[in-house]
């Protein structure tokens, strides 16, 4: 039974002012109630979780872009037979550079959004569901090993950095995490906005 059924069952059963009374004071609490969830929602799309969902998104298209890249890359570079001519070599490596290089930019491109996601989790931080806190917290422990370890000098020997795994951009369990969130929240928005009358139909 949702509150507004309730709140009819309540009045019916009382009739008259006391019920219209009791009614009015009932309705008014949950009005509050709703509004304040409201606000919470807001607040959490506005400040942390929309632009989560805004740099994850770029992020995910991003990746499927340098996906395609590297595609490309092993049909063209890696998969042919070329001449061993050293004009021809010359040029085939100019090429395949060329196409590195490309990916990288869009790859740079992920690393500055991270850099974005970062920034939105510490002064949104407040914001996070529960349940969230343990996928954000992996995201930044991957973002400082990035800054330490691919972006600053290799502070450990190499195979101790390499018992540790592997150092994520961004793990896909973020990003749908993120993007079911996001459009959770709309969805209870929505919900909420309606008038209680619709709600309880």
């Amino acid at each position: 039974m949702t509150d507004e059924e309730i709140v009819r069952y309540v009045m019916s059963f009382l009739g008259g002012g006391f019920a219209v009374a009791v009614g009015n004071w009932v309705y008014s609490t949950l009005s509050s109630s709703r509004q304040r969830e409201v606000e919470h929602l807001m607040a959490q799309l506005q400040t942390l979780y929309g632009p989560l969902y805004y740099f994850t998104q770029q992020n995910e298209k991003l990746f499927e872009l340098c996906g395609q890249f590297d595609t490309a890359y092993t049909k063209e570079f890696v998969s042919k037979e070329w001449s061993q001519d050293l004009q021809t070599q010359a040029a085939v490596k100019k090429d395949a550079d060329a196409t590195i290089e490309l990916s990288n930019q869009y790859v740079r491109r992920v690393v500055a959004n991270n850099e974005r996601v970062m920034e939105t989790l510490e002064k949104g931080w407040h914001l996070v569901d529960c349940d969230d806190v343990d996928e954000l917290a992996t995201f930044q422990v991957d973002f400082t090993r990035f800054k330490t370890e691919v972006n600053g000098p290799l502070k450990a020997p190499y195979m101790v950095y390499k018992a540790l795994g592997d150092i994520s951009y961004m793990r896909p369990a973020m990003i749908e995490r993120v993007k079911q969130k996001v459009h959770a929240k709309e969805a209870r928005l929505r919900e909420l906005r309606r008038p209680w009358w619709k709600c309880a139909g």
